[in-house]
């Protein structure tokens, strides 16, 4: 039996390629929010609906926990 997977990205990452700051700082993308109209998402819901999982790096993971609202919590993780 052959298991096919699909596997897909959607990430914010900055005009010089990194997602976060050395220090692991997002920073630069609250700034870059400010300029998104309200409600605006770039197909981010439609992509978050069609995932069945989640993969996460430690330094991402350990980011994210920090968030008040937290959208994956209701898929499968591996970190």
């Amino acid at each position: 039996m052959v298991l096919k997977l699909k596997v897909s990205i959607f990430i914010a990452m900055s005009l010089d390629g990194f997602i976060a700051r050395i220090n692991g700082s997002l920073d630069w993308l609250d700034k870059a929010n400010l300029n998104v109209h309200e409600g605006e998402d770039f197909g981010y819901t439609t992509f978050l609906e069609s995932v069945d999982a989640h993969i996460f790096g430690r330094n991402t993971y350990q980011t994210v926990l920090k968030f008040d609202d937290w959208s994956y919590k209701e898929k499968r993780r591996w970190f």
